[in-house]
Formats: C-alpha cells, sequence, structure tokens
C-alpha cells in the first residue's frame, strides 16, 4: 500500500491544540473568575463608562462652569493666568499649598480648579472645586469634589471616580481595584484561549449563528462581545494596573527601561526670580506649538509647573505630553513625550489609551461600550453555567433513571 503523506495543518491550526490540551483548567478558571468578581468588574465597567464623559456630565449638572458672555477677541480677551489662580485661591478657606486645574476647552468653559484641603495633619484632605471666569477673574461658583471622610458627599462625578477606581474604600480600596484588574487581564487571557478554533474555522470564530436556539444565541453573544472589544480591553486593563498598582507597575516598567522619579524634581531657588504661570504656560506653548493645553497644576511647594499637552500623532491618534518647568528661571526640567521610545513614554500612554481620548471621539465611544460590555459578558457567561449545569443534571437524572 501507498503510504500517502497527509497535509500538515497550518500554525495557526496547530497552535491552540497545545494552548488547549488541558481546555477544562482553563475552563474551569475562567468560570471561577467570572462568578467570583464579575459583579465587581460590571461595576468598574459600567462606571468607567460614565467617566469617559465626566467632564461633559459636569458641564451640564454645573451652571458655574459654563460662561453666558465671552469676549468678541476669545482667549485674547482672557485676564491673566496669575490673576484667575489667585481669584481661585482666595475662594478657599486658609493657604491652600497645591492645586490642579482643567484649563478651557471652550472660550466659554471656566478654568476648573481642585483644592486639597486637609482639616487636620493625618486626616485625609477634602477636594474643593473653584470655577473661574477668565475674562473678568472673578469666581462663578464652588463645591465639595471629593469628601475625606464620607464619599457619599462627593459630588456625582467625585463620586464616580471614587467607586470605579476604589469602590468607595478610603485604605485599601485603590490596591483591591488593581488586583481586581490583574484578575481581569487573566480571564481575559483564558478567553482568548477558549474562543481560539481548535479546528481552525476561523469564519464559524468570528460568527453569530442566526436563527439558533437560545443557547446558542448567548453563548455566541458571550464569545463575540469579548472577543470584540479585546484590543480595548487590552488597553484599559493594563493602563488602569498602572493607575492602581503604580509602585509594582513601575517596577516592570523599570526592568525594560528607567522610569523618572517625578516626585524628586524640584524647583530650587537660585538667582533667578520666579517665574510667573503666564510665563511658564508661554514657554511650554512656544517649545510645543502643535500642542493643546488640557491641564496645568503646582502640587507641591517646592515643585514645578506640570503642564499637559494634547497633541496629534497622525493617522487621527492623539498623544498627550506633560512638560514640567522650573518655578525660578523658566527652564524646561523634564518632558514626558509618548514617542520618546523609553520608560516615561510609555507611561504616557496610559492614560490616552484608558481614557479613549488616544483616538478622539471614537476612541472614547469605544472604552464607553466597552465598559458596558462587562456587564453584558458577566450575565450571559451566568446564563451559560446554569444552562450547562441544568442539562448536566438531567443526564444524572437519566442516567439514574
Amino acid at each position: 500500500m501507498t503510504e500517502v503523506e497527509l497535509p500538515r495543518p497550518s500554525f495557526f491550526a496547530r497552535r491552540p491544540v497545545a494552548l488547549c490540551g488541558s481546555r477544562k483548567v482553563w475552563l474551569t478558571i475562567h468560570l471561577w473568575i467570572g462568578l467570583a468578581v464579575g459583579l465587581f468588574l460590571s461595576l468598574i465597567g459600567v462606571t468607567g463608562s460614565a467617566l469617559v464623559f465626566f467632564h461633559e456630565i459636569d458641564g451640564w449638572l454645573t451652571p458655574a462652569l459654563s460662561i453666558a458672555d465671552a469676549p468678541p477677541q476669545g482667549r485674547a480677551g482672557w485676564r491673566t493666568l496669575e490673576d484667575i489662580t489667585a481669584a481661585a485661591k482666595k475662594a478657599v478657606p486658609g493657604e491652600p499649598t497645591g492645586f490642579f486645574v482643567y484649563y478651557p476647552n471652550h472660550p466659554r468653559k471656566a478654568f476648573w480648579f481642585f483644592f486639597p484641603l486637609r482639616a487636620m495633619e493625618g486626616a485625609p484632605p477634602d477636594v474643593v472645586n473653584v470655577f473661574v471666569d477668565p475674562n473678568t477673574a472673578t469666581v462663578t461658583g464652588a463645591r465639595l469634589h471629593y469628601s475625606g471622610h464620607n464619599p457619599f458627599e462627593n459630588s456625582l462625578t467625585g463620586f464616580l471616580f471614587k467607586l470605579h477606581y476604589a469602590l468607595l474604600m478610603r485604605d485599601h480600596g485603590m490596591a483591591i481595584v488593581g488586583v481586581l484588574a490583574i484578575i481581569a487581564l487573566i480571564s481575559t487571557v483564558t478567553g482568548i484561549v477558549l474562543w481560539w478554533p481548535r479546528n481552525g474555522k476561523w469564519q464559524n470564530a468570528f460568527t453569530l449563528k442566526w436563527p439558533a436556539r437560545v443557547e446558542r444565541l448567548n453563548y455566541d453573544i458571550h464569545r463575540l462581545v469579548g472577543m470584540f472589544f479585546l484590543p480595548v480591553a487590552l488597553a484599559v486593563i493594563v493602563s488602569g494596573v498602572s493607575f492602581n498598582l503604580p509602585e509594582q507597575f513601575n517596577a516592570i516598567v523599570e526592568a525594560f527601561s528607567p522610569i523618572t522619579k517625578i516626585e524628586r524634581l524640584r524647583s530650587a531657588h537660585g538667582t533667578e526670580g520666579p517665574t510667573t504661570l503666564d510665563e511658564a504656560f508661554a514657554a511650554a506653548a512656544s517649545r510645543f506649538p502643535d500642542g493643546r493645553t488640557e491641564s496645568f497644576s503646582l502640587l507641591r511647594p517646592d515643585g514645578p509647573y506640570v503642564f499637559k499637552q494634547m497633541f496629534p500623532i497622525g493617522w487621527g491618534l492623539e498623544g498627550r505630553r506633560t512638560i514640567y518647568i522650573d518655578r525660578y528661571g523658566g527652564d524646561v526640567l523634564l518632558v514626558n513625550d509618548p514617542l520618546a521610545g523609553d520608560g516615561d513614554g510609555f507611561m504616557a500612554w496610559q492614560w490616552p489609551l484608558h481614557s479613549g481620548y488616544v483616538m478622539g471621539w471614537p476612541g472614547r465611544i469605544a472604552v464607553f461600550l466597552f465598559g458596558l460590555s462587562w456587564p453584558l459578558v458577566f450575565f450571559t457567561g451566568v446564563v451559560r453555567w446554569l444552562q450547562k449545569r441544568r442539562a448536566h443534571r438531567l443526564v444524572e437524572r437519566k442516567a439514574a433513571a
């Protein structure tokens, strides 16, 4: 008999065989992760979807963020940043040691200041918002954004933020959510392994069978929704780990490339006089004229001015660079640029990826839909588990009979 050599399967058809040799193990891991933490991940996903539009939500709910009248000359008619910041500081008690402010993205928007205020040493700070009209440098409103002792006193977006990244827990909430993000990443990997077509039929792997029984339709929705949002999931989950477990994440990144210790940057007194906010802003804008200022801050009395800019990268993508400017002399101390190709550049990608701003409105909508997909995947996963459990019991009953 002549021996016939059968064609070898392609790489993509063979690879899952090795991966799925213990398919039951992968399925068990995927199942119990979903049952154990799926509800928490759904909550994190839904709040994340809402926070994609937190600027818009606050604009709707907080009239003080909107300016009724804007001068015909636009931003050229604004008061100086020094005047605007001085007006904001006068609206809060004591002498605030630091602030963060969102730069208006529209001529009819107010400057949106965040001031951390500590009632007593060691107590968690309250964070107060102050809104300032840039045309007159007058305060248009103020509110409590974060409460240091009661999250239910937060503003709506403040409450959603605390729920999203810390589950309203004061001490260990960020670490717990960071661990949940790692678990979500493991669940995503196991989902890829279980979805991978072992027979090499890729068309079926991306097909929703219709019409079909409820059981099959539920199964297809579960696997296809998860795979459709896979690129967004990887970007959002990994960046979420970087925010909630920064020390551990930075240590991994530093194994490949150094990261600048931002907390070590200092504005040292010298022979040069103090640099005003307006001079620092002009220095950042002149060095990077392609940038659109998103925010600026002064977080420590001895720290530098920090300016964050969004800028076009090409192909519809946007990055965010951070510029650190010495308060004495106006020198640029550091630039974190996502195009730098080093550890600092890699870290600069995390926020645009997590928020979806890397792709503008399409990216934000993608992150919004991904957050909503988590409860859908959780629900269809639970339904799938109940269906298989019921079927298994029917088989056992028939066997016993």
